[in-house]
């Protein structure tokens, strides 16, 4: 399968957003224009050739057509379709590229975002995505959706209505590399995508619950496991530890909390899980290097 990759830190730029809806069975016009062009389908069947590439779509069926290369229908069917036209300097084929090492590079990207924290104001991964050519994104109905609301707010041409369409683009995107990344992964190494659900599922848990005292037993009766190896799995996953993931998430959340309310500090342990001030002022200083108290101090101070 043909790859592209995007600069995600880059919006795209959105010149034109409509539907076409053929009960009659129709033929694409020949074409060459000078910006990419996305093509989803939502029902019937689009017979297009973008080259010397005949490429056959049907419902829930994606494609990115290249600039300056000349496209045109070989066939004629009913079709309802989407269409965006847009700009974007940094999308590149990646033609050349293995599969081994673009598979290596998915699996990485995927642990990088089981690695990074949360709440940190560092980006969760790089800004390299990876889009297939021709595709079949597997939720079609969230995919229809996000189509109808930026085809509804385009032609509603309220302010921005532009800047919208470019950011909702953009969320396709990343959704459809997401989706291509998953079933990738699951194709072809089934052992490493089961790992994967796991842990991102004890990260949501943790993150839904820290407040909450949370035990080994817990976890194992939450995810039917035994909690040694879901901790192994976790840490070879993550970096941390299922308790260390679960402090850092506490710290973190604390230090918020300190930031923004005047809360006390035997307060702040208990909102974040932790009923034994003096646990609570240790831990804090073993994942930031400062007690609580110091912290408050030195954020007082920096606003003098």
């Amino acid at each position: 399968m043909n790859l592209l990759s995007i600069d995600t830190s880059i919006v795209p730029s959105v010149r034109l957003i409509g539907h076409i809806d053929y009960i009659k069975p129709w033929k694409h016009f020949n074409r060459t224009i000078n910006e990419y062009i996305l093509y989803i389908v939502k029902s019937g069947e689009l017979y297009i050739k973008e080259g010397t590439i005949e490429y056959h779509l049907t419902k829930g069926d994606i494609l990115l057509l290249e600039p300056n290369i000349e496209h045109y229908g070989y066939k004629e069917a009913p079709c309802f379709y989407y269409y965006i036209h847009f700009k974007h300097p940094k999308i590149k084929c990646l033609n050349n590229n293995s599969y081994e090492e673009i598979s290596k590079k998915l699996i990485d990207k995927r642990k990088a975002s089981l690695h990074s924290e949360y709440l940190s104001e560092v980006s969760d991964t790089g800004p390299e995505f990876y889009l297939p050519k021709q595709y079949h994104y597997r939720d079609e109905n969230e995919l229809m959706s996000l189509l109808v609301s930026a085809d509804s707010d385009y032609y509603h041409k309220y302010e921005g209505y532009k800047r919208m369409a470019s950011l909702k683009l953009l969320e396709m995107f990343i959704k459809i590399s997401r989706d291509y990344i998953s079933a990738n992964i699951e194709n072809s190494q089934p052992q490493f995508s089961k790992a994967f659900v796991k842990c991102r599922n004890i990260q949501h848990y943790l993150n839904s619950n820290y407040q909450n005292k949370i035990t080994s037993a817990d976890i194992e009766q939450n995810f039917e496991s035994n909690y040694d190896y879901l901790n192994r799995v976790f840490q070879q996953m993550t970096g941390y530890t299922i308790l260390n993931y679960l402090n850092t998430i506490r710290i973190n959340r604390a230090k918020d909390l300190l930031d923004a309310t005047p809360l006390k500090i035997s307060e702040v342990g208990y909102l974040v899980g932790i009923d034994d001030p003096y646990y609570f002022s240790k831990l804090f200083k073993k994942i930031t290097g400062l007690t609580p108290s110091n912290y408050i101090r030195l954020k007082d101070e920096s606003k003098i």
